[in-house]
């Protein structure tokens, strides 16, 4: 599979879950509207920043994979995650003196340690930071104008996660079927 073809893959797929966030506000904006007072505001506050922090997470995982296929020079791909699951190859076709060595040289602590290191990257993106801050910003300046509204605000902020999760059932539901 190519770079551009998982690119490709990735716009579908949030264009579909993008659509899907949407008609999640849409309902949160139509109860809010009704309930009136500062929801709506809180709401989208909320619903705006839990998008920019889904989206550069998004951004920072696309940015990771494609750091890894073009660090890969073609090779097969192992990803870090299979060595923590399965530190001694358990799994694989090697033969069983490769893996009794394996077991004797390697200690739990390097894969802990090696997990860290590659989760950490897409973490402290700066981008995936910037948007972390505009949620801490957007709180305080709610709260101090009185405008906050604790309840409207998580709401808001469950929009994304809410919606992310029903579309994984659907998902997992039509593969099923």
């Amino acid at each position: 599979m190519t770079m551009k073809m998982v690119i490709m893959m990735a716009k579908e797929k949030m264009s579909k879950i993008s659509y899907l966030y949407l008609i999640g506000d849409s309902i949160v904006v139509i109860i809010s509207i009704y309930i009136g007072g500062f929801w709506l505001l809180n709401t989208q506050v909320a619903f705006i920043c839990s998008m920019l922090i889904t989206f550069a997470a998004f951004y920072a995982y696309k940015k990771s994979i494609k750091k890894r296929v073009e660090s890969s020079n073609g090779e097969e791909f192992k990803d870090p995650y299979d060595a923590l699951e399965d530190p001694y190859n358990l799994f694989d076709d090697e033969n069983i003196d490769d893996r009794k060595e394996q077991k004797k040289n390697s200690g739990i602590f390097k894969y802990t340690i090696k997990g860290f290191a590659s989760g950490i990257g897409g973490a402290l993106n700066p981008i995936r930071i910037l948007a972390y801050v505009v949620l801490i910003l957007s709180f305080f300046y709610l709260n101090r104008h009185g405008l906050f509204n604790p309840f409207a605000f998580f709401i808001g902020l469950s929009i994304v996660p809410i919606m992310s999760m029903l579309n994984s059932v659907v998902t997992l539901k039509s593969k099923r079927s």
